[in-house]
């Protein structure tokens, strides 16, 4: 006796909304077949897609399907007639479309979808099916409910219409503006008009292969519109230069840096062959300040928001877009790390745009099941090294040319010194009596040696602050490498919960909770740093010094708890805001609650209860922080002392906390000052700064 597989309908959700859940995702699928049915144009239309009951309809223009094709090709789920690489046959494209997966979960939007396909081989005649999924969901199996495909005339070109009706929750505007974005780097919008994208074949090998015109994806959405206009936006020619990467056959890499009009400025060939198919990488780098667009017609503002939705580097292979690289929040490069490591002549994800065009017809980079990125093979993995060792060749570069027109600079202006000099004592010979020569030489000797003093000061003020820097950057570094390890951790010991035996558990749960506090803690210190070079937080302007203290206190919670400290805010509800920088406000807070944390550390004091008390103020013409702790006060240094740099009590201290606060609150055009003990039981200090409306009087 003998029998079959069967399968619910239950699948269909498993393999389509629940393996591939993104509405844009789906809907690139059915793109990508557009795209492989040799279509130069596929178009979205949503009707009513911000209510329940709407439909998305996508056309193209492309070969359309047989009657045998739909049966054994379209209707087919989970085989891909792709994997044997066989070219389109218009245009000799390789087929970026695979498995019917994606395919699916877009079919599935809707409770029915109606398809109509008009063959290029038999012009005059149109196929169509109806699939109803309620019938589907009702059904026992798959196989019971019967598909029926029509034939009937028509005089419409070739291509093929997908309706998807009544779907099934209305599409709000985020998963729009993703459909939008993917739109956009689906078909390259990189692309140079006029000349064929490297990864598309064009050595056609029958005659019968037209020349490829190339694929354009078109959204239509009246409720979005201005999310529609965005697939027109292009700013590449405001790019400040581009780093190029080529490999070619044999594993040969050529890198150069290009200007904004194409022009090589630099260009090397590394020694190092890398082991991945044939790709052009380019990057596009901006300078974002305004001196850059004083005499652009496009503006700063709108660059940056362009770059905030097509921003990072994309991955086409054979022309179309591979997911997820270069998406939102996706880094895949590490652009932003190799930044905080050596941020001189770095790009950002903020910063720049970028692609890698990789022909792949060989399949050596494998897709994902779920279509979004590749396996980590050797092939990926050196692809990557070779964008990568680009970039840092080019960081390097630039930075020597910088540094050589730094020294010529430097080399001018001591000619320029040394030509005014030269004049100095010629004017003085003439018109200074010889009689008053000696004084007036003694006081110009005088000045220069007290403007050398003052160079000198600056010269060790900057080195303090590079060093600083150095140390900033280092434990950025730190912090984005450990974040990984932690998220381990917490997976690790969900899984031990579930092995230890029940009558272990309260014993264990103890053991665990330590961990899980000691991770909170180092958590903490591991978001310091990120949270403090956060980009947002180094942009100056309206700050409320309130709302800082209350996210700062937040961030040092486990901090606090572990050594047993308690935080106590008294955040007036007057007036707290100031111009300047987040970032500022935070490291002035933060090293004076550390310097009093770690005040509670010393061997010679006991504290029981250790509190320390934050409280904002404000006067009318002054916005005052003060922070007091009650840890015995400051012993052994004097008060004017303790601002200096390197000046510490504490062992394993620097000795520059107090030094950047005193700076940090200069900069920001207020004082601070320092109590070495007050009845509280321990120091105080108090900084003091102008409020926002000040700055209009």
């Amino acid at each position: 006796m003998s029998d079959r597989l069967k399968f619910s309908p239950d699948i269909l959700a498993r393999l389509g909304e629940e393996l591939v859940p993104d509405i844009d995702q789906g809907l690139i699928e059915l793109v990508k077949n557009a795209y492989d049915a040799d279509a130069t144009e596929c178009r979205i239309t949503l009707h009513d897609a911000t209510a329940d009951g709407g439909s998305i309809l996508v056309s193209d223009n492309g070969t359309g399907m047989s009657e045998s094709a739909v049966r054994n090709g379209w209707l087919v789920l989970g085989r891909s007639s792709k994997t044997q690489k066989n070219l389109t046959p218009q245009y000799n494209r390789v087929p970026v479309g695979d498995k019917g997966l994606g395919r699916l979960a877009a079919l599935r939007l809707g409770r029915q979808v109606t398809m109509r396909t008009r063959p290029r081989s038999d012009p005059g005649r149109e196929f169509e099916l109806v699939l109803n999924w309620d019938q589907f969901d009702a059904a026992t199996l798959i196989e019971d409910v019967a598909i029926d495909i029509t034939e009937s005339p028509t005089d419409r070109p070739p291509g093929t219409d997908i309706s998807i009706e009544r779907i099934r929750g209305p599409i709000g505007r985020g998963p729009v503006n993703k459909l939008v974005r993917s739109l956009l780097l689906l078909s390259d919008p990189f692309s140079e008009e006029g000349k064929p994208e490297a990864g598309i074949r064009t050595d056609s090998t029958s005659d019968a292969v037209s020349p490829d015109p190339g694929f354009k994806a078109e959204l239509v959405a009246d409720e979005y519109a201005d999310l529609q206009a965005k697939l027109g936006q292009s700013y590449f020619a405001d790019a400040e230069y581009r780093i190029r990467a080529q490999l070619d056959a044999d594993g040969q890499a050529h890198f150069s840096v290009l200007d904004w009009k194409g022009d090589t400025l630099h260009q090397a060939t590394p020694s190092d062959l890398y082991d991945a198919p044939p790709f052009v990488f380019d990057l596009w780098v901006f300078i974002l300040d305004g001196k850059s667009f004083s005499t652009r017609t496009s503006t700063m503002r709108e660059v940056q928001d362009w770059l905030k939705h097509v921003g990072g580097v994309h991955v086409y292979e054979d022309a179309i877009r591979v997911p997820p690289y270069g998406g939102l929040g996706d880094d895949w490069l590490d652009l932003n790390l190799r930044r905080s490591r050596s941020p001189e002549m770095r790009p950002s994800t903020n910063t720049s745009i970028g692609r890698v065009r990789v022909a792949n017809p060989l399949r050596r980079l494998v897709q994902k099941t779920d279509r979004i990125g590749y396996i980590e093979n050797n092939a990926f993995l050196d692809m990557r090294r070779c964008c990568g060792d680009a970039l840092d060749w080019a960081s390097r570069t630039q930075v020597r040319e910088r540094d050589k027109r730094r020294q010529a600079e430097l080399e001018i202006v001591q000619q320029k010194t040394e030509r005014a000099t030269a004049r100095l004592q010629a004017v003085l010979t003439k018109a200074v009596p010889t009689t008053e020569r000696k004084k007036v030489d003694d006081a110009i000797d005088l000045y220069v040696k007290e403007k050398g003093h003052e160079t000198k000061a600056l010269r060790e003020e900057l080195q303090l602050y590079r060093s600083l820097a150095t140390a900033g950057m280092t434990s950025a570094v730190f912090a984005h490498e450990i974040g990984r390890p932690l998220k381990l951790i917490d997976n690790g010991l969900q899984a031990l919960q579930k092995m230890i035996p029940d009558d272990q558990q309260a014993d264990a749960g103890r053991r665990i909770d330590r961990i899980i506090a000691a991770k909170a803690r180092l958590n903490s210190f591991v978001s310091i740093p990120l949270n403090l070079l956060a980009k947002k937080k180094r942009r100056s302007g309206k700050t409320n010094i309130n709302q800082c203290l209350a996210e700062l206190v937040d961030l040092l919670a486990p901090i606090a708890i572990y050594f047993k400290v308690k935080l106590d805010l008294d955040l007036t509800d007057q007036y707290t805001d100031i111009n300047g920088s987040e970032a500022l406000i935070d490291g002035i807070c933060l090293n004076l609650i550390m310097n009093s944390i770690n005040a509670f550390q010393r061997n010679e004091f006991a504290q029981a209860d250790r509190r320390i008390r934050i409280a904002t103020t404000y006067d009318g013409s002054t916005v005052s922080v003060s922070v007091t702790d009650n840890a015995g006060g400051i012993d052994g240094l004097e008060l004017a002392d303790i601002w200096l740099p390197g000046v510490t009590t504490t062992p394993e201290g620097t000795g520059f906390g107090l030094t950047i606060v005193r700076d940090s609150v200069h900069d920001l055009g207020g004082s601070v000052r320092a109590t070495a003990l007050t009845d509280f039981g321990g120091a105080e200090f108090v900084v003091a700064l102008p409020p926002m409306r000040e700055l209009f009087k």
